[in-house]
């Protein structure tokens, strides 16, 4: 049970979580834990492992992006899940174009449904994970998968647990 509780929570979207260094390095990691914590002021958290590499980028830089993407990027959320940014720019190897983010440094990711623009408020110690705490600085949709405040069908990838990715509305 203690291993698997975390499955109960599932499933969840898997994101593109972006960082930037001071040194102008960007970062990619597909991730899937996060949530918002507040709606007034916005706010969520997002758990990452203390050993990725994005978790030192936001340590330094204080400020990420969550990009979620379409179910037309999935090769790409493999291989930003399985490679280290600190050994291979994941970006050039999973064939993502970086956007200029319009409040953070961090870059988003071109072909994403939706993203939301953060800065760091808060870390929070959480066992082998950093908690991120931030402000949602910038957030917006693209209207052909979010529409009246929901995501369609179909149109963005689940991650279940694992190596497990479904389409939301399978």
């Amino acid at each position: 049970m203690k291993q698997s509780f975390y499955r109960l929570l599932h499933p969840k979207i898997v994101f593109f979580l972006t960082s930037a260094g001071r040194d102008g390095r960007d970062n990619v990691m597909s991730c899937a834990w996060s949530t918002p914590v507040s709606e007034e002021p916005p706010k969520v958290i997002v758990a990452v492992s203390k050993e990725h590499y994005t978790a030192e980028l936001i340590l330094e830089t204080g400020e990420f992006a969550i990009n979620i993407p379409t179910k037309d990027l999935i090769k790409a959320i493999w291989i930003c899940g399985t490679k280290s940014g600190r050994e291979i720019d994941k970006f050039k190897e999973a064939k993502l174009k970086k956007l200029k983010a319009t409040k953070i440094s961090a870059p988003l990711i071109e072909g994403c449904a939706g993203f939301i623009e953060c800065k760091l408020t808060q870390v929070i110690d959480a066992g082998e994970c950093y908690a991120f705490l931030a402000d949602v600085i910038v957030s917006s949709a693209d209207e052909r998968y979010f529409s009246k405040g929901v995501w369609l069908p179909n149109s963005i990838p689940m991650h279940l647990g694992g190596r497990k990715i479904v389409y939301f509305g399978d």
